[in-house]
């Protein structure tokens, strides 16, 4: 009988997450990866074509991460702004993982209207267009501007530029909304 594979796909694939959840997806690479599992390189190459495909699979891991983080807030009756102050509060809490979704390329790159159209969204833009009684168009372009809006603090606040309590993320993004729908906004 073979003898039983020590390091496995499984053990990569979460000594991979943890590593970009304590240090950040700049910090993986197959080395270190293999330095921090104390084994060589080979047994990551037996299991992944490349450091791509590895970043592909441990991308997942973190998705599904996100969106358990993201569902504690969500209120449907108030989803564009529960959506948005959980996104920006994931940067503020989980630092490392929102930079490999929203930072790094490991999600690529998107249009304005690709990121409209992702089926995750469009239900944050349905639910926004009956709760302020406003055309799918409308809702679609306060969507927009509301997530870049959410955007630009997250990053500020992954970047480590400014330091916002809750209370006043939510302030700013009340402000904002509200600034968007009466059309006194613009970015």
């Amino acid at each position: 009988m073979p003898p039983k594979k020590r390091i496995t796909k499984e053990l990569i694939l979460q000594k991979a997450f943890e590593i970009i959840h304590e240090e950040g997806i700049e910090s993986l690479n197959a080395r270190y990866l293999a330095k921090q599992l104390n084994c060589s390189t080979m047994p990551i190459f037996q299991s992944f074509q490349d450091m791509n495909e590895l970043k592909a699979e441990v991308k997942l891991r973190i998705d599904e991460y996100y969106t358990e983080f993201i569902n504690q807030y969500i209120d449907k009756a108030d989803y564009l702004f529960t959506i948005s102050f959980a996104y920006i509060n994931f940067a503020r809490k989980e630092r490392n993982f929102f930079g490999a979704l929203f930072v790094n390329p490991l999600l690529g790159s998107r249009t304005v209207q690709e990121v409209i159209d992702s089926p995750w969204n469009r239900e944050t833009i349905e639910c926004t267009a009956e709760q302020f009684k406003i055309s799918i168009q409308e809702s679609e372009g306060l969507y927009r501007d509301v997530r870049f809006y959410a955007h630009g603090i997250a990053t500020q606040l992954y970047g480590g530029n400014m330091r916002l309590s809750e209370e006043e993320i939510q302030t700013l993004l009340r402000n904002v909304m509200e600034k968007f729908l009466k059309g006194e906004a613009r970015i």
